[in-house]
């Protein structure tokens, strides 16, 4: 089979979980022997001009064609975001060369939805793969302006007062006019390009209710879509998608097992982050939570992530860790084979999410090295860590009540050892390949999958 993935990004410029789905989708398939390419965005905010062609380059093997775009240059940049006539075209013209068999999406976010239409013009079938909230929340992640959560099912405008909550186009209004007055002229403005193109609305004040009905109908058109989690799927439902969604467990990609080394003894509890250093993931309270009990040289924290993604929220977690130096280290980021070094080094993984994350895969590795996770009771999060079973929850973005979680680890004989055992096994990346390779073939076949 002739394989595309399409992708928001790919590595190794971006390795959030996304791009190394896609990249552990691309080195599995080519394996028995299928023919792969990918094409996602490579600059994204760069360049002269919005078009700013493309370069094909090479991967471990696997040929990439890296799209450049400065999106904020398109004739009306909102609506590209999401519904792109130039990707379109010219995805459309490389589809006709390459003649693959099957599109695989695994994100749409760069790109844009149109990525589905130039595939459905040529009758190619289309799986598309939810790793986020994309399709029905701007912000991808169903975080509301003010912090709360939503649960996709918000109206045009609340989606535009979310994305402009702190800007002062929405403020300035809000403060002098009512709120329906202000829905109405923000509403008008988002769908005149040459307004709402401007700084300080640009990327933000989309039309919303075309947003809305042309993904709708995009999502509604792709042949297979599958959801990594039951909760990502409830939510989909919820909103009203009434295409049929298959719910595949994601697998992983578990080579750096074995050379995992043994376990280092120590007499401190070694407490762990792993993941992106940005506010949605929380690290700040977990932080917070760390530092509000008095661990002398019992405990550990060890942060490991970019530091460079936010800086602005860099200096303000080391600023929290002022004074407990002695128990608090930032590593930085590693490679992804170096995984089983770092886990060997942690006792427990606290996933401190703020958001409705689908099943992030930092939990899965852990729980592939034997490390029990405590976690945020948001998402999908607590479909797979189960609270006093293989870890601990805590209520989404309550320090006090992490602070327990993290106290019972280190009062409680026995409990990381009750929580270990039941670490239920993980699902390999080969597996999850077989069944999209079942899917693609009933596709090709025009079998009902």
């Amino acid at each position: 089979m002739k394989i595309l993935l399409v992708s928001s990004f790919f590595p190794p410029t971006h390795t959030a979980g996304t791009e190394k789905r896609t990249l552990g989708y691309a080195l599995k398939l080519r394996e028995p022997g299928h023919e792969v390419q990918v094409v996602c965005a490579g600059k994204f905010d760069q360049g002269n001009h919005y078009w700013n062609g493309y370069v094909d380059e090479t991967f471990r093997q696997i040929p990439v064609r890296r799209v450049h775009l400065n999106w904020g240059l398109a004739s009306d940049p909102n609506r590209f975001l999401y519904c792109n006539p130039i990707v379109e075209k010219y995805l459309g013209q490389w589809l006709e060369q390459w003649q693959p068999d099957v599109v695989h999406i695994t994100s749409c976010y760069t790109l844009s939805a149109s990525v589905i239409q130039a595939a459905q013009a040529r009758k190619l079938p289309v799986v598309l793969t939810l790793t986020d909230y994309w399709f029905i929340c701007p912000r991808l992640n169903l975080l509301r302006g003010d912090g709360s959560l939503c649960n996709g099912r918000a109206t045009g405008w609340e989606c535009l007062r979310c994305m402009l909550w702190d800007t002062k186009a929405y403020c300035g209004l809000n403060s002098i006019m009512s709120e329906a007055t202000t829905a109405a002229i923000l509403t008008w403005i988002s769908k005149h390009p040459g307004i709402s193109r401007k700084r300080g609305l640009r990327g933000m004040a989309l039309d919303m209710e075309h947003r809305k009905s042309y993904l709708a109908t995009m999502i509604e058109s792709v042949n297979c879509i599958i959801a990594p989690s039951e909760s990502l799927y409830n939510v989909f439902k919820a909103v009203g998608i009434s295409k049929p969604i298959k719910v595949i467990r994601s697998g992983h990609d578990l080579t750096w097992l074995e050379t995992l080394p043994p376990p280092k003894i120590s007499e401190r509890i070694r407490i762990g982050y792993i993941g992106q250093i940005i506010p949605i993931k929380g690290v700040h309270l977990l932080l917070s939570a760390f530092i509000s009990n008095s661990w002398g040289d019992r405990a550990q924290l060890s942060i490991f992530g970019d530091y460079e993604q936010s800086a602005e929220y860099m200096q303000k977690l080391q600023a929290l860790a002022e004074g407990k130096k002695e128990n608090v280290m930032f590593h930085g980021a590693f490679p992804h084979e170096h995984l089983g070094d770092i886990l060997s080094q942690i006792d427990v993984l606290v996933v401190p999410s703020q958001w409705h994350e689908n099943n992030p895969r930092v939990i899965q590795e852990a729980f592939a090295s034997k490390t029990p996770v405590i976690a945020s009771k948001v998402g999908g999060i607590s479909e797979f860590v189960q609270h006093e079973v293989n870890g601990l929850l805590f209520e989404r973005g309550d320090a006090d009540d992490l602070a327990h979680q993290l106290r019972r680890v280190m009062t409680e004989p026995g409990l990381l050892e009750h929580l270990q055992a039941r670490i239920p096994r993980v699902k390999r990346i080969e597996e999850e390949v077989e069944e999209l390779i079942e899917i693609y073939e009933r596709l090709i076949n025009r079998i009902d999958t």
